[in-house]
């Protein structure tokens, strides 16, 4: 493998001038530099990242940590936090967490805190209070998204606002027997919020209330699958189905047409999200767009000005398709 020395010998310069050049730290001419570089990629030179975080007590490097969902919203977060990282020259270190882990996220953390990572960004990763002052400990910053972390970065959208929306936006289109399904309510940071909205937004349309027009569960295809069938089979069948996510709104249609129910002619879907599968779906599904790439590349530049200090909240809007 080659070495700076290698590079310094074929190019006639100290290695301290090719050390320079290769760490961006000036002191050289643009034709040095030209030299150097193109050298450096003949012989295949491969940075010691290790050796120089060492010096440099960081590293050109942003810590990614996402949780273990059941729906497929992390997806655009992730491509646009690894395609801004790559078009800043910053490497990503990704690392899952699990589900409500503790011990998963400790080593999550103590794997970022070892490689000195300049930051985190943490993808809907809800942290109890012993994560939470491990994290203080490490004093790396963080960018939290889609949930919010006492006294870190957050940004996400007015999930309490998305419903109320989403719910109205039903009702102004002539839908009086609505149901909200697939959502946890003992989530305090995204389904207790939707929740309140959807009933806030019910109560304000002078509509009744019925609780048996919430259905709960872990925002899957499955838990939109399941309560599409406790909710299409009753007696008091709903005219249109506010999904908590866009996965399991795919429930909802994939048990609506094994069951020849038409939508949007006999029931309008909703989703929540705007993820890959609101558009592979039959049919397309209308649904409450969370900026997603926004929010990955605005993580990254946060983290890379070092300007994690103020909670940010990113506007959120109806994609009208064609289940509605």
């Amino acid at each position: 493998m080659a070495t700076i020395k290698d590079i310094a010998k074929q190019a006639g310069v100290t290695p301290s001038t090719v050390s320079r050049v290769l760490n961006n730290t000036g002191g050289y001419n643009d034709k040095t530099k030209a030299k150097i570089e193109a050298i450096a990629k003949s012989l295949h030179y491969q940075k010691n990242e290790a050796a120089s975080n060492l010096v440099a007590k960081t590293s050109n490097l942003i810590g990614v940590i996402i949780t273990d969902s059941k729906t497929s919203f992390a997806a655009p977060i992730i491509d646009s936090v690894e395609d801004t990282a790559y078009t800043n020259g910053v490497r990503i270190l990704l690392a899952h967490c699990g589900l409500n882990n503790p011990k998963r996220l400790r080593f999550c953390l103590d794997l970022m805190a070892g490689q000195k990572v300049n930051g985190i960004i943490s993808v809907a990763v809800q942290f109890d209070d012993d994560s939470l002052d491990y994290l203080n400990f490490t004093k790396l910053p963080l960018i939290s998204l889609n949930v919010t972390v006492p006294h870190h970065t957050s940004v996400t959208i007015d999930d309490v606002r998305a419903a109320y929306d989403g719910t109205s936006f039903l009702i102004d289109h002539g839908y009086q027997k609505t149901a909200l399904v697939a959502v946890d309510r003992n989530d305090p940071q995204t389904g207790s919020k939707r929740i309140t909205g959807y009933q806030n937004a019910i109560q304000d349309a002078g509509l009744p209330l019925a609780s048996s027009n919430i259905v709960e569960g872990d925002f899957s295809f499955e838990a939109g699958l399941k309560a599409a069938e406790k909710l299409l089979t009753g007696d008091h069948r709903p005219d249109a189905i506010f999904a908590a996510s866009d996965d399991a709104a795919a429930g909802v249609l994939s048990y609506a047409y094994e069951h020849n129910i038409k939508v949007p002619a006999e029931l309008a879907v909703l989703g929540f999200d705007d993820s890959h599968v609101a558009k592979i779906v039959t049919p397309a599904l209308t649904t409450v767009k969370q900026p997603f790439s926004e929010m990955g590349r605005m993580a990254v530049e946060k983290i890379m000005a070092h300007s994690t200090t103020k909670n940010i909240m990113v506007p959120y809007q109806i994609m009208e398709r064609q289940s509605v």
